[in-house]
């Protein structure tokens, strides 16, 4: 995993956490000194293993909070009697992270990590986002408002990134939970002064 990310040489390493998080700094200024034990987070496992083998000083946290109004969406559902609706479509998510756990049983973290950002797995992953828009009605637009509240969030997220980023030429490794792939790639692609990089890219 650490070879085909290396291949991307990033000069920036952007994870889940919020801008200028202080734990983040000492914990990963700690790693480097050899007095912090790596947790099981891939912040850790992936983003603090590689910033050091790279040398970098920093690793950057770009996460922006957001409200992610989930409650209102199950209440609007179990109103109209449809949680058997809703239900199935978060079960589906639960299916594919089961799943994914059996595949990475018998693979490699780069194959898993593969299999996570293949497009396909993406596209089904925001289908399901989308699916939760048929949760509502005028002025009540509970499925509509949390893809809205979604949306925002990683686009604030974004933003952070771009906010990160230097100038032409500077490459910034983005290291986030599967949640945010497909919307963080929609972002990126639409800006013509970004070049979006995919995993597959330098995974051979």
């Amino acid at each position: 995993t650490g070879e085909a990310l290396k291949r991307c040489r990033p000069r920036k390493i952007a994870v889940e956490r919020d801008p200028g998080d202080r734990r983040l700094a000492a914990d990963y200024g700690d790693y480097l000194a050899g007095k912090h034990a790596l947790t099981r987070n891939e912040i850790e496992q992936v983003g603090f293993r590689l910033a050091k083998e790279l040398g970098h000083k920093e690793v950057y946290g770009v996460d922006a909070d957001g409200d992610f109004p989930y409650a209102r969406l199950a209440d609007f559902a179990k109103a109209r009697e449809r949680s058997a609706e809703f239900e199935a479509i978060a079960g589906g998510w639960e299916k594919m992270v089961k799943a994914q756990n059996v595949f990475l049983a018998s693979h490699t973290i780069l194959e898993t990590l593969l299999l996570v950002n293949s497009d396909e797995r993406v596209a089904e992953d925001m289908q399901g986002y989308y699916r939760l828009v048929r949760f509502g009605e005028p002025w009540n637009w509970a499925g509509a408002d949390l893809l809205a509240d979604w949306f925002r969030r990683n686009a604030r997220i974004y933003s952070n990134v771009l906010t990160l980023a230097q100038g032409p030429g500077d490459r910034v490794l983005v290291l986030f939970g599967s949640g945010h792939l497909g919307w963080l790639r929609c972002d990126f692609a639409q800006d013509p002064s970004i070049r979006l990089r995919k995993l597959a890219e330098f995974a051979n």
